[in-house]
């Protein structure tokens, strides 16, 4: 019993510093337009609330983040193929 116990707590901490590992990666989940990126200021769980800019997949998720060293830097950028993305400038 002990043993099958500790094997649980060793599965556990392995799949929860996988889980911390993935997630590092990671910005936010945003809901947005497919093709519209933008900005966001002050959000206090994603890159220590400063500003950070997000594009926006095919799917209505954003699915990319550019993190900024500042807070009111980031800026909308219009992109050749009428896509906008957030960027630090």
């Amino acid at each position: 019993m002990k043993f099958t116990s500790l094997t649980t707590v060793i599965i556990t901490a392995a799949a929860m510093t996988g889980i911390v590992i993935a997630s590092a990666a990671d910005g936010p989940e945003i809901l947005c337009t497919p093709g519209k990126g933008g900005c966001i200021s002050g959000y206090a769980y994603y890159n220590n609330g400063h500003d950070f800019g997000f594009t926006c997949g095919k799917n209505g998720q954003s699915d990319s983040w550019t993190p900024c060293s500042c807070t009111g830097c980031c800026k909308v950028v219009h992109r050749a193929d009428g896509t906008t993305a957030g960027d630090c400038a």
